[in-house]
């Protein structure tokens, strides 16, 4: 992953959802509130932690780790979010994530940070999916916020058309599930998400502790032949993964399962921990007996430990 400039990271967890019937942000899927998956995918990508959190139940964000912030505005929708973003972060670069992306990851943020780093004129890096616009999967600059915020006095809301008062850079090459939303259960349906990870009713993260092993331990049952699964995107994968990890991204978990024993533990590793943790609790809620790999691929490189790089697992 390149190097990034220092970032603040921030999640949009004050909107309403009617049609899933709760606080959004606090729904979860396999066990794991969206705000907590987002920000999972921002402090893995390097955001300056802890993750801001813009509106919502400020205590239950806080018990997931993030850092609650009024917004400012109040259902004014989600431009207001992202200049209450901008007025509180701690970097003159401010990623901001909507809480409804399960698929955001850290590849994705790190590529729009990016090329934002990349493009010292542009106010915003907007990914572009089939000619359209993701504006709430940006990276902003801090210095821009004037501009923004003269957009919003004068009485916009809709982020996508404050874009067209802004200098903006278009982002390329982020994946489509790392942008695609859910606003009911038929929307996991459509995104694959639904018969492994599970959407529940609660804004609490799943009570049952998790196995979780370090990477010496890893190392060790590796060496015995143990089954390593890595759900990180492709590109991760091939600039370096652990000898022997089969590669099932999170994002095609749901409709890859089958490629997963049954009859031994499974090793899931991903860039820091997050993910991996995300698809162990979903493995174990279906009834395969998966492990936690703390610290992840990185934990693993920075122990020293081999690395292989291409598209096989040796």
């Amino acid at each position: 992953m390149a190097t990034l400039p220092p970032f603040t990271g921030a999640v949009l967890t004050g909107g309403a959802c009617r049609r899933l019937g709760r606080d959004k942000a606090l729904v979860a899927l396999g066990g794991r509130p969206l705000a907590a998956i987002a920000a999972a995918g921002l402090i893995e990508a390097g955001a300056d932690g802890p993750v801001l959190a813009i509106g919502g139940n400020g205590p239950a964000l806080r018990r997931l780790g993030l850092e609650p912030v009024p917004d400012r505005h109040p259902g004014q929708g989600p431009l207001g979010g992202v200049v209450t973003a901008l007025s509180t972060a701690r970097h003159e670069v401010v990623m901001v994530l909507a809480c409804d992306v399960p698929g955001a990851h850290a590849a994705a943020v790190a590529l729009v940070v990016a090329t934002l780093a990349g493009a010292p004129d542009a106010d915003v890096a907007v990914p572009v999916l089939d000619g359209r616009r993701q504006p709430l999967h940006a990276a902003w600059r801090r210095s821009a916020l004037p501009r923004i915020g003269a957009v919003f006095d004068r009485g916009e809301r809709a982020v996508r058309r404050a874009l067209e008062d802004l200098a903006s850079v278009d982002v390329t090459g982020v994946a489509p599930e790392a942008v695609a939303d859910v606003d009911t259960p038929a929307d996991l349906e459509r995104h694959g998400w639904s018969n492994l990870v599970a959407i529940r009713q609660t804004g609490a993260m799943s009570e049952t502790p998790q196995p979780e092993v370090d990477v010496d331990r890893l190392a060790e049952v590796a060496a015995e032949g143990a089954w390593v699964l890595d759900v990180r995107q492709p590109d991760e994968y091939e600039a370096g993964h652990v000898p022997g990890a089969h590669l099932i991204p999170l994002d095609q978990l749901s409709t890859r399962h089958g490629e997963v024993p049954h009859d031994q533990e499974v090793y899931v590793v991903c860039g820091g921990g997050g993910r991996s943790a995300v698809a162990t609790e979903a493995l174990n809620g279906a009834g395969y007996r998966a492990v936690n790999v703390a610290g992840g691929t990185r934990g693993w490189i920075d122990a020293g430990n081999p690395v292989i790089s291409g598209t096989e697992p040796t």
